[in-house]
């Protein structure tokens, strides 16, 4: 009844919140330009803004979705990530350091409390180990963050980002997936999420057919995985940064020599973003089979077709086309192949 008296309200409650970003830069010279982006498919600049000659500066803007924004000073390879939701009003600090890089604070949400505590205090303690076992003390400070915090988005992105990346999280990663599903279903995290662990569970059972793909290899022509129809594929998710991966190469190649003759091919998909370490690692390891990458890391549209989580991740695929198993490693990989092809 409002609505049609005063069509106006219509705009009004179409708009998203304002969101306010105060700054305080005592360190950065007046001028120099503020930049707030977000990570999608790319880089995107959402907003910009200068530092006065008190060292403040201040942006506004709308917001549909909350997201992990990023604040970058130009000129300055650094950056400070946080929490950003519509409606939100945040102020923050940026105080240089020791050897140029500069100490970032922020305040004015509990998702921003919180983001700072896991970078903080959580971080540190699984950064740079690409397999921890499920109750690593790093592991289980995260999942109580995640199971406990007030910011649904927080814990998406948290669950997403890290925790799904680690094989010994799964049965905890689709529980929070299957809560946020109910709780937060249009967050593109959640959707993210459930895509994943829908494409997860239906190549664990086996029986449907294999997603096809095109990538680049790294000679740099593409490689489309129906060509190897006719013969037994294993797809091989992998990273150069990826401990297990590394360690599983030597065991892979020697499955490769043994079978390849006999109708086994492999195709290992690198979830890097590095293509300088990506080709490095595929020399220093020897692997002679196909090795294909979009250098787009966890967003590689291939990875997303099988739903990967986690690497290292494998799937097994028949003459036909049909998946016959997933994340089959090591002994029992060497012992469905032996029976395979005798």
């Amino acid at each position: 009844m409002l609505t049609a008296l005063f069509p106006w309200l219509l705009t009004i409650a179409a708009t998203p919140p304002t969101y306010v970003l105060q700054g305080q830069l005592p360190d950065v010279p007046a001028g120099t330009t503020i930049y707030l982006t977000h990570y999608q498919n790319g880089w995107h600049t959402l907003d910009s803004a200068t530092v006065d000659a008190t060292g403040r500066c201040e942006m506004r803007g709308q917001l549909a979705a909350p997201i992990l924004a990023a604040l970058k000073i130009a000129g300055q390879k650094q950056i400070f990530q946080l929490p950003l939701h519509p409606g939100d009003e945040l102020t923050y600090t940026v105080v240089t350091g020791k050897k140029g890089y500069a100490k970032f604070t922020a305040q004015g949400s509990v998702g921003v409390t919180q983001w700072q505590q896991f970078q903080l205090e959580i971080l540190p303690q699984i950064l740079g180990v690409a397999q921890l076992p499920a109750q690593h003390q790093g592991l289980r400070e995260l999942r109580a963050l995640v199971r406990h915090t007030p910011d649904d988005f927080l814990a998406a992105h948290l669950t997403k980002s890290y925790l799904s990346r680690q094989a010994s999280q799964q049965a905890f990663v689709d529980s929070m997936t299957t809560v946020l599903a109910r709780r937060q279903p249009a967050l593109a995290e959640t959707q993210d999420l459930s895509a994943r662990t829908r494409t997860a569970v239906l190549t664990e059972k086996g029986g449907d057919q294999a997603p096809d793909f095109t990538l680049p290899t790294a000679a740099g022509p593409p490689f489309t995985l129906s060509s190897l129809r006719g013969k037994y594929v294993l797809v091989d998710f992998w990273a150069s940064w990826c401990g297990p991966c590394r360690a599983a190469n030597p065991r892979l190649r020697t499955l490769y020599q043994q079978y390849q003759a006999k109708g086994l091919e492999i195709v290992s998909v690198s979830v890097d973003a590095d293509g300088g370490k990506w080709r490095k690692a595929v020399g220093q390891d020897q692997l002679p089979w196909t090795q294909v990458s979009d250098l787009k890391g966890w967003d590689s549209p291939a990875a997303q077709l099988y739903g990967v989580l986690a690497v290292p991740t494998t799937v097994l695929i028949a003459p036909d086309g049909l998946i016959l198993s997933r994340n089959l490693r090591g002994e029992a990989l060497e012992k469905r192949v032996s029976k395979l092809l005798p």
